[in-house]
């Protein structure tokens, strides 16, 4: 009896346990989509200049990342990141797209995050809610002559919309089509933030020092990680 207890107990917890990208996930939002996915993806691997520490410290700063890519890469000047109370963040590219996103399972370097939010199209012709999850997988290359890391993303949606499930089909280039245009600007962000954090992290500092919405706080982490180490080695 006392086993069967004990089998009884713990199933649950056990059932509530997967796995994404080779990673144990317990959060059931992330396991609904990844199971009932409306789409899924494996995307282009994004390879730029920098090391497995440059694109870690830039991961736990979700908010500071997307402000460099607004500086650097002035196509997502509108996109904005803010940290929220519980640790989660809030997205926004002025009304196109809104929600918040959280991270769900980290382990060495592979990352899972699960999104929820609204996406307009600029033309207004694609207007859907939903959640997402999003996977990261990088690793670092030596064998060009300066570092470079590869990150493998892949992605999973879940859309509200019942009918959107239905009419698949018919909206699914559309849909494709606006992840790609998306993808490719994160990803030409990406390698220019990667590579000024690399090889040029004191010109990229002076500037930041110019800039409004970087906070005092914000430019110091920058300087302990990318400036101080450097004088002391």
């Amino acid at each position: 009896m006392a086993v069967l207890a004990c089998v009884l107990i713990l199933t649950p917890f056990a059932e509530a346990v997967f796995t994404v990208n080779g990673l144990t996930v317990s959060d059931p939002l992330t396991r609904e989509v990844v199971e009932g996915y409306t789409l899924a993806r494996n995307l282009q691997p994004v390879r730029f200049s920098g090391t497995i520490r440059v694109i870690d410290w830039l991961l736990d700063r979700p908010d500071l990342a997307a402000t460099l890519a607004r500086h650097l890469y002035p196509p997502l000047e509108r996109y904005h990141v803010a940290v929220r109370d519980d640790g989660s963040f809030d997205v926004n590219d002025l009304g196109a797209l809104r929600g918040n996103f959280r991270l769900v399972a980290h382990q060495g370097t592979r990352r899972v995050y699960v999104c929820h939010g609204q996406f307009r199209s600029l033309a207004y012709l694609l207007s859907l809610s939903g959640n997402m999850v999003f996977a990261l997988e990088y690793r670092e290359s030596r064998h060009d002559a300066a570092p470079t890391v590869e990150v493998a993303p892949q992605l999973y949606v879940r859309l509200d919309n019942l009918l959107a499930h239905g009419t698949l089909k018919l909206i699914s280039p559309l849909l494709h089509g606006v992840i790609d245009r998306r993808f490719a600007n994160l990803t030409a962000a990406t390698q220019i933030v990667g590579e000024r954090v690399t090889l040029d992290p004191g010109g990229l500092y002076r500037e930041m020092q110019t800039w409004s919405d970087i906070r005092p706080d914000q430019l110091e982490h920058f300087r302990r990680a990318f400036l101080v180490e450097r004088v002391t080695r």
